[in-house]
């Protein structure tokens, strides 16, 4: 897909993106709740860009690659640039595929643009909380009635 076909309007979500978008919810682990041992561990690793493996009996069990900051007030801006390079890393993900300092980049663009989204077009989840719960209640009066 080429940059002329591709939404880049901050609320375009294809399906494709939907899917991305849940794989890419993180675990968030707090180091503070973990053993000073394992804190001590994870904050000597390396912070090379590109990150490090870690292997246990010589197989790969995980990637380590530092976190891309994020403005403090959570209004980091979002281009067409920004987006474009997230669909571009998406793109690659599914085709040649992508290193993993690329995959920590487009799950922090993936958080990006969903904070943007919630910022300046929010999904109406209260309205449709009240519009089901008014259906159940027709529901159960309509079987009330028959």
């Amino acid at each position: 897909m080429d940059a002329s076909t591709r939404g880049v309007g901050y609320n375009h979500l294809s399906n494709r993106d939907r899917n991305v978008t849940a794989e890419f919810a993180m675990n968030h682990i707090a180091l503070e709740s973990q053993d000073e041992i394992v804190t001590r561990f994870v904050l000597s690793l390396p912070t090379d860009p590109q990150g490090s493996v870690l292997e246990l009996n010589g197989q790969a069990v995980a990637w380590v690659v530092p976190a891309v900051s994020v403005a403090a007030n959570g209004d980091e801006p979002w281009t067409d640039a920004t987006n474009e390079r997230r669909c571009d890393l998406i793109d690659r993900k599914h085709g040649t595929g992508i290193t993993p300092a690329e995959t920590a980049e487009l799950a922090a663009l993936q958080e990006q643009m969903l904070r943007f989204r919630q910022r300046f077009a929010p999904l109406p989840l209260e309205d449709a909380r009240k519009l089901h719960q008014t259906l159940l209640g027709k529901a159960v009066q309509a079987q009330a009635g028959s």
